[in-house]
C-alpha cells in the first residue's frame, strides 16, 4: 500500500510539474517524448525482421536450400513425405506432425518441395506427371489444417523435379518458371511478374538481395525488383547467405567455404568433402561425405569445437533444423535401397524414425 502511494505522488509531482509549463516547453516535451516512443518501435521492428532475415537466416533459408522438406508452426512440424522411398510408408504429400507424433496428411501429391510459412499459411511447390512424362509444378497455398487450398501458379511444366526453389519475401512468391526464370506472384491478387531474363539454377533471398548461380556457373545477386544485377564470383555450388557471407560448397574440392560480401575475403570452414549443410542459429550442420566415414556433425559459426551428431549409412542426405530437432533422410535400417526421414537432437541424442 505504501509504495502504491509513493508512486501516486510522484505522478501528482510530475503532473503538477508539466502544468507549471508554459505552452511552448509542453510542446516540445510531448513532441520529444512521441520521437522517442517511435524510435523504440522502429528499434524493436528492425531488430524482428533482421532477425528473420540475417540473424536467425538458417531458420528458414537453411532449411529451404535442403529442398524445404520441413518447417515448424508452434508445437507442429509440417514435413513433406514425398523425399521418401520407404514402401511401408503412406502416401505422398505433406503430413502435419503434432507433439506427440500424430502424422496428419494435409496435401497429397508426388512431389512436395520448397515448404514456406508465411503469416499463418503453408506455401510450396506441389509437382505431379505429366501426359507428356514431364512434371508440372504449381505454387500452392494452403492452411496448416489443410482448408482453403488455393492454386496460385499452375501449369509450370518442367522436364524433372530438380531446381526447386521458392521462396516467400514481402507479400510475393518468387518461383522459377518454365524456362528457368525467375518470376514473382504477388499472394493477394495472384499478379504475376517476371524478375530476371536469365536461367537460374538456384535462388536465396536474404535481405534486399536475390542471390543466385546461373546456368554459366555465375554466382550473382540483384534486387528484389530485378535491378542492379552484380556478378559476385563463379565456382560456388550449394550456398547460404547469413549477414554478410556467403557459406558454399565448393565445386573444386566440396570444402565448406565462407566468402565474405564486404571485402571479398575467401576462406575454408570445413576442410572435409562436405554433401550438404545447413546453418541454423549461429551454428553449421553439415554432411560429411568421405570413404572412411558419412556422417553429421556441427560446429559453431566463429567456434572451433565440433561435435559429432549422428553417423549416417548414406550420402544420399538432406538436413532440416526445427527448433532442437535435426531431421534428416538416410537409409531404411537394414535396407540397401529404400530412405526414410529421421530426427535425431541437435546434441546427438534420441534418435528416431519420424512414422509418416
Amino acid at each position: 500500500m505504501d509504495e502504491k502511494k509513493e508512486k501516486f505522488k510522484f505522478l501528482k509531482k510530475v503532473t503538477e510539474k508539466f502544468s507549471t509549463l508554459d505552452e511552448q516547453k509542453k510542446k516540445v516535451l510531448i513532441i520529444s517524448s512521441i520521437v522517442i516512443i517511435a524510435l523504440i518501435i522502429i528499434t524493436i521492428i528492425s531488430s524482428i525482421i533482421l532477425g528473420q532475415t540475417v540473424g536467425s537466416a538458417g531458420k528458414v533459408t537453411g532449411n529451404l536450400r535442403n529442398s524445404g522438406f520441413v518447417v515448424e508452426k508452434g508445437n507442429k512440424v509440417y514435413v513433406s513425405s514425398t523425399i521418401v522411398t520407404d514402401p511401408e510408408s503412406g502416401k505422398k504429400g505433406i503430413y502435419e506432425i503434432n507433439s506427440k507424433g500424430k502424422a496428419t496428411l494435409i496435401d497429397e501429391n508426388e512431389y512436395i518441395k520448397s515448404i514456406n510459412m508465411y503469416k499463418g499459411n503453408l506455401y510450396y511447390l506441389a509437382i505431379n506427371p505429366s501426359k507428356t512424362g514431364n512434371y508440372i509444378r504449381q505454387v500452392v497455398k494452403i492452411k496448416p489444417n489443410g482448408e482453403k487450398k488455393e492454386i496460385l501458379v499452375d501449369n509450370i511444366e518442367t522436364s524433372s523435379i530438380g531446381n526447386d526453389a521458392l521462396n516467400v519475401s514481402d507479400g510475393w512468391i518468387y518461383f522459377l518458371n518454365s524456362d528457368n526464370k525467375l518470376e514473382k506472384v504477388r499472394i493477394k491478387d495472384k499478379k504475376r511478374q517476371p524478375v530476371a531474363d536469365e536461367e537460374i539454377s538456384y535462388f536465396q533471398i536474404s535481405g534486399k538481395y536475390i542471390y543466385y548461380t546461373t546456368k554459366d556457373d555465375e554466382f550473382k545477386r540483384m534486387k528484389k525488383n530485378g535491378s542492379s544485377i552484380e556478378k559476385i564470383g563463379n565456382g560456388i555450388d550449394s550456398f547460404q547467405i547469413v549477414g554478410n557471407d556467403v557459406y558454399y560448397i565448393s565445386k573444386a574440392n566440396q570444402y565448406l567455404m565462407k566468402l565474405n560480401l564486404k571485402d571479398n575475403t575467401d576462406k575454408e570452414v570445413i576442410e572435409r568433402k562436405v554433401k550438404t549443410f545447413n546453418i541454423y542459429e549461429k551454428t553449421i550442420y553439415y554432411a560429411v561425405n568421405e570413404d572412411s566415414e558419412q556422417a553429421i556433425y556441427k560446429k559453431k559459426i566463429n567456434g572451433k569445437k565440433i561435435e559429432k551428431v549422428t553417423d549416417l549409412s548414406s550420402a544420399n542426405v538432406i538436413i532440416s533444423v526445427v527448433g532442437k530437432w535435426v531431421y534428416y533422410t538416410d537409409k531404411v535400417e537394414d535396407s540397401p535401397y529404400y530412405y526414410t526421414i529421421y530426427k535425431v537432437k541437435t546434441n546427438g541424442e534420441d534418435k528416431q524414425k519420424v512414422n509418416i
